[in-house]
């Protein structure tokens, strides 16, 4: 967990691209809406392994969001539900029900699909609002963090120097 840490603090701080840490972030909020009790979570999780991203970034707002999913399950079932209940649609679910392995997803449960859907909708907006943050941050903040008198004091102690030379960050922290 500690390596995730401190990879997102490296590319935030680095030359990272923006755009990874925004699909990561983004991604990893769509993971943590989605219960793990079916088989679309781990197919999901494999299949963004394979996505150029920052896994440190993935990794924490996967974590982070999990956290307060809870809160948003009773509005992702009511959407779900509002969801699987379009008529126009039942042929095509029960296509899909029918169809082998798809069924293990569990796309029918009203709080996976209302979840599924919710978190590829919220993609393009968390994915944009994570660069936005992400310039302001390597425009404003992070100057004013690094010229700080608590800052240079912090870097001095002899465990976050042993940590820094351990993570090869270098100044870049």
């Amino acid at each position: 967990m500690f390596k995730y840490v401190m990879r997102f603090i490296k590319a935030l701080n680095a030359n990272a691209h923006p755009g990874d840490i925004g699909h990561a972030v983004a991604l990893g909020v769509m993971l943590a809406l989605i219960p793990r009790s079916n088989l679309l979570w781990p197919f999901l999780f494999i299949l963004t392994l394979f996505i150029r991203m920052n896994k440190g970034a993935f990794f924490l707002s996967l974590i982070l969001f999990s956290f307060l999913t809870p809160l948003a399950d009773i509005p992702l079932e009511r959407f779900g539900y509002t969801l699987l209940s379009i008529p126009v649609m039942q042929p095509a679910y029960t296509v899909l029900y029918n169809t082998p392995f798809v069924g293990l997803t569990r796309f029918n449960n009203t709080l996976v699909a209302g979840a599924l859907a919710a978190g590829i909708l919220l993609y393009i907006p968390m994915y944009i609002l994570t660069r936005v943050l992400l310039s302001v941050y390597r425009r404003k903040l992070q100057p004013l963090i690094t010229g700080s008198k608590l800052y240079k004091f912090f870097v001095k102690i002899p465990l976050i120097k042993k940590i820094r030379t351990a993570s090869r960050l270098g100044g870049d922290l």
